[in-house]
């Protein structure tokens, strides 16, 4: 570096503008920091039937622990089938069938039948319940232009609604076989339909009680492109406006958004005007969101005016008394980390399941004492209250943009920390360096200005592999120079000394590296997980093959005692390794650190099917509950002492087990990178965690270090002991 002074000035400015672009990211986090919570109306209900309380009581009860909504879903033919005994449904096929078997029952209406108009994909409903008959008919006709005929509405109310093939259900794992049990096709019959699903307005007696209760109502129109048109989309707006419920957030259904794709400019206009956020929920795997058509469009036309949500899905209603807690604690847990680690600032809650064992009349068995959810959001309000974030109408965030220009002062810095990584190995002059430099800062700003979202998760890749790449050479370059330059073996302390302030130089190479790649990748759809930094495994693979390549270079493999020369890769070194004799110990030692390796790599993310274990779990349960954010488990525990120990050992002149070492403490390094590589994750969050790794990896090295150095004393003792007797 003294001798590349602009790569050093270089470097210099590109740190300066990262540190303007995170104190711009920053910014628009802290502004942040409002969540706001809605009860699903359906399981509540459900909730309150199993209880000895009406779900009035229910709802006033939370409303007094600052809840905000309940989220009502619009009425259906298959909401008010679960509703109203006095309804029935039929598919095409069914109803034929059964007036042909009943002609007397349906002899009022024999004259409006045309067979011919009926097939199997269509629905016909039936009541005896004029009221019943009204809601629906006002439904159809306020938002539907066809598609429905009015087959009787004299005493039996009849209702034919017209449906296609891909509307219909069937179902699935049915199969017929004959004698000899061989299989035997047939053909289906529809069983159901998604014209089930059609909205057909709000209840208003369910509004009403919702509204004295002291909550709000967040309505959930039903989302059907078939069926839908501008006038069902202008008759969920008057159902706003009539019942005085326009939503804060507007949460659409699955596959698509309200309106899309012919009215989305209906809807865009509607929600800019009312200033309603767009709901983009967290998928169940904690990565990215669900996948509903025209929602990124929707987004980025109400510039980025959305909420990250998270809905309680089911496999967390059924932590209770998870983890040897005593109550619902691991379900607060799961919302705490939602919304302090991963920007939720919606959440769209369920009541608490219990088990589903015994359960008689009950699909499920929910927890109906009001202690425990008043216990659970109490803990929850505190516990955000250290990160100043509040329960109330949820925040967003300012559509945030890393210009073009920054972008490429920072791409600068990366290109030349990588020139540096590539002279670690391949020496070259400088103007080469110069040339690459120029080059690569070209291209890069190039590739900014024809695709910058690609390019920025290229430039994002590449600090995530050269920062923590170069952090390793930096650590082997250390241990060769203990081991071999330093003539004096220092005494303990300084070792610990040593080892403490390496292991926070070399730390905060890699830190450089994870900052990088958080303000590069600061944009707005990125924070709000719209888009995702991917590559994470590669990032953490290529950083141990460039250690690896870096140890040989200056410890070489087998090399005489005497052969300390300047550190480079040599043809014997590699010559040695590939004609060495293999022994069962070797298998032994390479299967175990593929099967680490693999274990390591595999747990990265949330769709791995190799998870943390119960204890591991219970631990972090533990840190997360008493500190500001928890640090990394295999950071503080493993990596980083580690590399302390490391140190300590080139110090006292003891080469054997760094290469060891040095594989644990590469785990450390690109685990710090990975940290701020969750872009979701405020930086004071990702800032703090790394903070805490280091200081209790600190104190852990120092205990390991002690324990080493007893433990070779203790050795050295009996070695000269066996050795007089000899």
């Amino acid at each position: 570096m003294k001798r590349n002074p602009i790569i050093l000035a270089v470097l210099i400015l590109s740190i300066l503008t990262l540190g303007i672009t995170i104190g711009d990211r920053v910014k628009v986090e802290s502004s942040n920091k409002s969540v706001d919570i809605a009860l699903d109306y359906g399981e509540f209900a459900d909730m309150a039937e199993q209880s000895d309380k009406e779900l009035s009581w229910w709802f006033k009860k939370f409303a007094n622990l600052g809840i905000g909504h309940v989220g009502l879903q619009e009425e259906s033919l298959e909401s008010l089938l679960l509703e109203h005994n006095e309804l029935k449904s039929y598919m095409g096929w069914e109803f034929l069938q059964e007036v042909s078997l009943n002609p007397n029952e349906f002899s009022d209406v024999l004259n409006n039948i045309k067979y011919e108009n009926i097939n199997e994909h269509d629905v016909v409903i039936r009541t005896r319940k004029k009221e019943l008959f009204d809601f629906i008919y006002r439904g159809l006709r306020s938002r539907y232009n066809k598609g429905y005929e009015i087959l009787s509405q004299n005493e039996d109310y009849i209702i034919l609604l017209k449906g296609e093939l891909e509307d219909v259900l069937y179902e699935q794992d049915t199969k017929l076989v004959n004698y000899e049990n061989k299989l035997s096709g047939f053909r289906k019959k529809p069983v159901s339909s998604k014209i089930m699903n059609i909205g057909l307005g709000f209840d208003e007696n369910k509004i009403a009680l919702i509204k004295e209760s002291g909550l709000k109502v967040l309505p959930r129109p039903y989302t059907n492109p078939k069926w839908y048109s501008e006038k069902y989309i202008k008759a969920v707006f008057e159902d706003f406006k009539t019942y005085d419920m326009v939503p804060d957030v507007l949460i659409s259904g699955r596959p698509e958004v309200l309106g899309y794709p012919e009215n989305i400019d209906l809807i865009k206009e509607y929600m800019l005007e009312n200033d309603i956020k767009a709901a983009m929920i967290e998928s169940s795997v904690q990565r990215g969101h669900l996948e509903e058509e025209g929602l990124d469009l929707l987004v980025r036309s109400l510039d980025y005016n959305a909420v990250r949500t998270f809905s309680v899905w089911p496999y967390i209603q059924e932590r209770y008394k998870y983890y040897n807690y005593e109550g619902p604690e691991e379900i607060e847990n799961s919302l705490y980390r939602a919304v302090t680690e991963r920007n939720i600032r919606f959440i769209y809650f369920k009541p608490i399941k219990l088990d589903e064992t015994n359960i008689r009349h009950y699909k499920f068995l929910y927890l109906t004492e009001f202690e425990e959810y008043e216990k659970l959001f109490n803990r929850f309000e505190k516990r955000l209250s250290n990160h100043g974030i509040t329960i109330g109408p949820s925040s967003t965030m300012k559509s945030h943009r890393v210009r073009i220009a920054k972008q490429s002062l920072m791409s600068m810095g990366i290109v030349a920390a990588g020139i540096i990584l590539l002279d670690s190995f391949i020496k070259i002059n400088k103007k080469q360096k110069y040339i690459l430099l120029i080059l690569g800062t070209g291209l890069i700003t190039a590739g900014f200005v024809i695709r910058p979202m690609i390019m920025d998760k290229i430039l994002a890749l590449g600090a995530s592999i050269v920062f923590p790449s170069l952090a390793m050479v930096y650590f082997c370059k250390l241990c060769f120079k203990y081991i071999h330059k330093d003539e004096d073996e220092e005494k303990l302390y300084m070792k610990i000394l040593y080892s403490i302030k390496d292991l926070l130089i070399i730390s905060v190479i890699s830190l450089l590296g994870g900052l990088f790649v958080a303000a590069i990748l600061s944009h707005i759809e990125y924070l709000l997980e719209m888009d995702i930094f991917r590559g994470v495994k590669i990032a953490q693979l290529i950083p141990i093959i460039i250690y690896m390549a870096s140890y040989m270079a200056y410890f070489g493999y087998k090399r005489d005692k005497d052969d300390v020369k300047e550190p480079g890769l040599r043809l014997s070194d590699i010559k040695r390794l590939l004609l060495e004799d293999i022994k069962i110990v070797y298998i032994i030692i390479s299967v175990i650190i593929l099967g680490i390796g693999y274990v390591y790599i595999a747990r990265t993310g949330h769709e791995t099917k190799i998870q943390p274990s119960v204890t591991e779990l219970i631990l972090r349960n533990i840190l997360e509950e008493n500190m500001l954010a928890r640090p990394r488990t295999k950071e503080f525990l493993i990596a980083f002492p580690a590399l302390m120990i490391s140190i300590y050992l080139a110090k006292s002149k003891l080469r054997h087990f760094i290469f060891f070492g040095g594989l644990a403490t590469v785990i450390g390094q690109t685990s710090i990178v990975n940290t701020f590589s969750h872009i979701r994750t405020p930086i004071y969050i990702s800032v703090v965690r790394t903070m805490y790794s280091l200081l209790f990896g600190i104190i852990l090295g120092i205990i390991y270090i002690l324990v080493l150095e007893l433990l070779i004393k203790v050795y050295r003792r009996l070695k000269d002991k066996y050795y007089k007797y000899i």
